[in-house]
């Protein structure tokens, strides 16, 4: 398993000092090979405690471990399907059609009906994605919330009625941080949309409604980094508010 797929795991209990290091080690990758515990502290500007706690957090046990981790990414080739662009290209396009042709009545339905609208990602594409839907949401005069991290979690929770409809972002729709919210806000009632991958996962079982993308693991780059395409959710976000743009349309005549 490679650091980023760990940090990806790991990315809502991350505090502001974790991205620091995490940001430091992806661009310092063969100097860290060879520092010890405090030197990367120092470099990073924290405690070396504080080091300590990150390795901790993506699972290992000590440095010791963790320097281990990073030379035996050392030693990966680089990698990548030659056929990846033609498959992530495939992909997109059944995308697109699937979300074209998907009848969204009921979805929009519940939208007009709804006293607030939610979005949340569990990690910064799928944050970034869910943004996008609010941006073209306000041009049809709906306020789409966006929840960013466990505070604004939690108090969106107090503020969510049974009436409410929530956009789930996720690849995998596995992410256990992100299922157990879609616990707590189907247990209030809210009408809950996931915009994940299209298979069986736990996100769309969660579900009311799933906006699925195609999307298929590669690896590339020197370390072997697994790859999906999310660029899918960012044309779910865009075409379902133009179909909605539609639907409100044709409400008016």
């Amino acid at each position: 398993m490679q650091l980023e797929t760990l940090i990806q795991q790991q990315y809502d209990s991350m505090s502001i000092s974790d991205h620091l290091i995490w940001q430091y080690i992806r661009h310092h990758r063969q100097e860290c090979r060879h520092m010890s515990l405090h030197q990367l502290a120092d470099a990073c500007q924290v405690s070396h405690t504080t080091v300590l706690r990150f390795i901790q957090l993506l699972g290992m046990e000590g440095f010791s471990e963790f320097k281990v981790f990073l030379k035996w990414e050392e030693r990966k080739p680089t990698v990548i399907d030659v056929r990846s662009v033609e498959k992530n290209c495939f992909d997109l396009n059944r995308t697109i059609s699937l979300i074209e042709n998907l009848d969204c009545t009921e979805l929009f339905r519940r939208m007009d009906n709804a006293s607030n609208i939610y979005a949340y990602g569990s990690g910064s594409v799928q944050k970034s994605a869910a943004r996008m839907l609010k941006s073209y949401l306000i041009l049809e005069e709906k306020l789409v919330n966006i929840i960013e991290g466990r505070d604004e979690r939690s108090i969106a929770l107090h503020t969510m009625q049974p009436d409410d409809v929530a956009f789930l972002f996720s690849i995998s729709g596995n992410n256990t941080a992100l299922n157990e919210y879609a616990v707590q806000m189907k247990e209030l009632g809210l009408y809950l949309v996931s915009i994940c991958q299209d298979g069986a996962n736990q996100l769309t079982k969660l579900c009311d409604f799933h906006l699925p993308f195609y999307s298929e693991k590669f690896e590339v780059g020197r370390h072997s980094m697994p790859y999906y395409s999310a660029a899918g959710m960012f044309i779910i976000a865009e075409t379902i508010s133009l179909k909605y743009a539609a639907y409100q349309a044709a409400q008016d005549t």
